[in-house]
């Protein structure tokens, strides 16, 4: 499924970029087709997964000897955990919104500081050395 976008205006859907809303249709001419419309969720932003891993991941990946993909792994692991056949794995942070990013940097803060006694700067913050 090709993902478009639009605004519902007094009762009526107005599509995002038309033209290319309606050629995708026509590729499905005479199939029938199901229509699934969900309010418009933002995705988390570049400046938060650049915070995320240039800032979090990097200062618990020094701390714990992980590798930053490792150390991504088990923030999933036990902030968002996913069974599956009995096996446990991460929710995937690239659908989260912003504001789910949010709290999942605030929930990895929290944990760093009361679990590992490591500080993390908050995202806007500015880091005074010392």
């Amino acid at each position: 499924m090709i993902p478009f976008v639009g605004t519902i205006k007094q009762g009526k859907l107005k599509v995002d970029f038309q033209s290319n809303f309606d050629r995708w249709l026509m590729t499905l001419e005479g199939q029938r087709v199901t229509i699934d419309i969900k309010k418009f969720r933002k995705n988390r932003t570049t400046a938060q997964n650049n915070y995320y891993w240039g800032v979090l991941i990097d200062i618990l990946s020094k701390h714990t000897g992980y590798e930053p993909e490792e150390m991504h792994d088990a923030i999933k692991i036990k902030f968002m955990p996913v069974e599956k056949a009995g096996l446990i794995s991460g929710k995937s942070t690239k659908r989260l919104t912003t504001i789910e990013f949010v709290d999942l940097i605030e929930r990895v803060q929290r944990w760093a500081a009361q679990d590992l006694q490591v500080y993390i700067p908050d995202p806007n913050e500015e880091i005074k050395e010392a």
